[in-house]
């Protein structure tokens, strides 16, 4: 959700820039218009479906994902007591 905020700016100027390069492709403008104007609808509709994914699906999908992971140490370190494979050092007369 912070990487969506501070990263807005850039995929909305980026997304708008070319958007509005296709709109005269969209609209049919110049030699074969006709012929281009479905390829420059689909950019669009291609570019706005993916600044929404980016900026709105996709934080909260990956926000879901990481409230279900678990929160445990990373040390596979026998001796670390954080450590899910921790193994008290008990001496070999005890045992």
């Amino acid at each position: 959700m912070k990487s969506a905020g501070s990263r807005i700016r850039p995929i909305l100027m980026t997304s708008l820039a070319m958007i509005a390069g296709m709109i005269p492709m969209a609209a049919g403008m110049g030699e074969a218009g006709e012929q281009t104007a479905p390829l420059g609808r689909a950019v669009i509709g291609g570019l706005f479906a993916s600044t929404f994914a980016a900026l709105l699906f996709l934080p909260l999908i990956f926000a879901s994902v990481r409230a279900k992971d678990s929160v445990e140490s990373a040390s596979l370190d026998p001796e670390d007591v954080n450590s899910p494979l921790y193994e008290p050092n008990v001496p070999e007369s005890q045992s």
